[in-house]
């Protein structure tokens, strides 16, 4: 609905009203009528007026919500490189050409190291993993 659709509206609503009052007394259901005519149109007037959420504003509280581990951060950015090249010498598949069984172990491992390169707490896990699934001895 636009400005002039509801002005429109409010028009033609007082000029019937106008049309009732002067032929026949009123009724009781004219006026509910027009108490929910009067709701409707202040529910609309409301929604449209009600101001647009930013996409900042979505971004922040979006972030508000998530939990942030602060401690993964901080290792994330200044220990996660030196953890990395560790696993990376240490969980290469070419370290195991004969076990076949250990080479694709070594090698899922060794993609899981490189997307997480940056992530000290995930590296941690597949460290962790490393040592049950492959044997190595940091």
């Amino acid at each position: 609905m636009n400005d002039l659709s509801i002005q429109d509206s409010i028009n033609a609503t007082v000029q019937v009203i106008t049309k009732i009052s002067e032929n026949k007394p009123t009724n009781w259901w004219m006026w509910l009528a027009l108490a929910e005519f009067g709701l409707i149109i202040f529910l609309i007037l409301k929604r449209k007026l009600k101001p647009k959420e930013t996409a900042r504003q979505r971004y922040k509280k979006e972030s508000l919500k998530q939990n942030i581990d602060f401690n993964n951060i901080m290792n994330s950015s200044f220990h996660s490189i030196q953890l990395y090249d560790e696993l990376k010498v240490k969980c290469h598949p070419d370290l195991f050409p004969i076990d076949k069984e250990k080479n694709t172990i070594a090698e899922s491992l060794f993609q899981e190291i490189t997307k997480n390169k940056n992530n000290f707490r995930r590296l941690l896990e597949l460290k962790e993993e490393a040592i049950q699934k492959l044997n190595i001895n940091f």
